[in-house]
């Protein structure tokens, strides 16, 4: 029961599952053998990380991200940006601890996704390295793994957002395909979207995979448990050289892998049980969702190109403001915004079937987001007249 048949999902009304199904009690900690295997690839991607500090000097010409280097880039001096390589590095080596107790068609299709989504983390890794990757050209890579993989997997796509009449396109294979794809494609830009301080989109993709992990264990799906799990484990460990010093940065090619990956696990989970309604989706990923739309809103209202790299996302407006300044020089940005997410994110699982429940939480999340912004925006203007 690993979460790929689509057949199990029972069809919904404008309001969650019409018929939710019972389901056994389990404890959210994986057992004894998958917490080893945790462990081992926490202790992977902490290797990889410490590897890339201590040899930066062999590298750093072609790896470090420099301060000022472009409009949105805020830190000090020049530090490694391929940070994803030890979170990919950590995530295949728990893919092929896992792999070995999967059934071997299961174990198939999960490789074939690692393998469609390894095209993300290339084109992430190559514009770390060379800056000559566009976001539009990355954004494309990653909406053709998904189809890709989509493909290759019975043209697998999403079947329901939980409102009838915008279900009905759905029942189109062409449709529910595209629609998988841009929203994998659209995650991962989103993931990269809030990678601009030290744990930010880490911590994030943290909380994102023990959410999914947690619902896909509560709803006894445990292979995506495990894997999701095993991709926590594999960002904490990075973190643990990227938050609050920040002596390794995630890069591109960790934070779109890193939300390509948490985009197919979140529709494997809802299409793998008709007790998880489709906005659990929405609320897990509510923070990078709505700071890319409202980044896109805020950008056209300016007539700017919505696409255009700016400083004015929430985490500069945190990073601006001057209690942040006296706070660790702002190394610690990223705590009250991950304290403000992670109860939505973290809450999302408990209310997996009450889809009324999903909806207000993400609309308590964009109105705290929004009140937040605007005084934020209010105060850095403050601070900056006065500096």
């Amino acid at each position: 029961r690993g979460g790929f048949d689509r057949t199990r999902r029972n069809k919904r009304g404008p309001v969650g599952p019409a018929e939710p199904q019972p389901q056994e009690t389990k404890s959210i900690l994986p057992p004894a053998m998958i917490l080893s295997q945790l462990l081992q690839v926490f202790a992977v991607s902490a290797v990889c990380s410490a590897a890339l500090i201590l040899a930066r000097r062999w590298h750093i010409g072609v790896t470090g991200d420099i301060a000022g280097s472009s409009v949105h880039k805020i830190h000090t001096g020049t530090i490694p940006r391929v940070g994803g390589a030890a979170v990919y590095a950590a995530g295949l080596t728990g893919l092929a601890l896992i792999s070995r107790s999967l059934p071997d068609v299961t174990a198939k299709i999960v490789w074939m996704m690692w393998g469609c989504m390894t095209i993300v983390f290339v084109a992430g890794l190559v514009e770390d390295l060379t800056r000559m990757v566009p976001a539009a050209v990355r954004y494309l890579a990653a909406l053709a793994a998904a189809a890709l993989f989509s493909f290759a997997h019975d043209s697998y796509g999403i079947s329901s957002i939980g409102i009838s009449p915008f279900d009905l396109p759905l029942n189109s294979t062409a449709v529910r395909v595209a629609f998988f794809a841009f929203a994998v494609a659209s995650v991962s830009h989103a993931f990269n979207l809030i990678d601009g301080q030290n744990g930010l989109c880490g911590g994030v993709s943290l909380l994102v995979f023990l959410a999914l992990g947690i619902t896909a264990d509560r709803t006894n799906q445990e292979m995506l448990a495990t894997l999701s799990y095993t991709m926590a484990a594999a960002n904490l460990g990075f973190l643990v050289f990227n938050f609050p010093f920040g002596k390794l940065f995630l890069g591109d090619g960790g934070a779109y892998f890193n939300g390509a990956i948490a985009g197919v696990i979140t529709v494997f989970v809802v299409e793998g049980s008709s007790a998880v309604s489709p906005w659990l989706a929405v609320l897990v990923l509510v923070y990078p969702i709505w700071e890319t739309l409202f980044s896109m809103i805020r950008r056209t209202q300016a007539r700017r190109p919505f696409h255009q790299a700016d400083s004015d996302h929430l985490h500069h407006l945190v990073a601006s403001a001057d209690f942040a300044r006296q706070f660790g020089n702002g190394r610690y940005v990223a705590l009250p915004i991950l304290a403000c997410f992670a109860p939505f994110a973290l809450a999302a699982p408990l209310l997996r079937e009450q889809t009324p429940a999903l909806v207000a939480g993400i609309a308590i999340f964009i109105t705290l987001y929004s009140l937040v912004y605007r005084a934020l925006g209010k105060r850095s203007r403050r601070f900056l007249v006065r500096a």
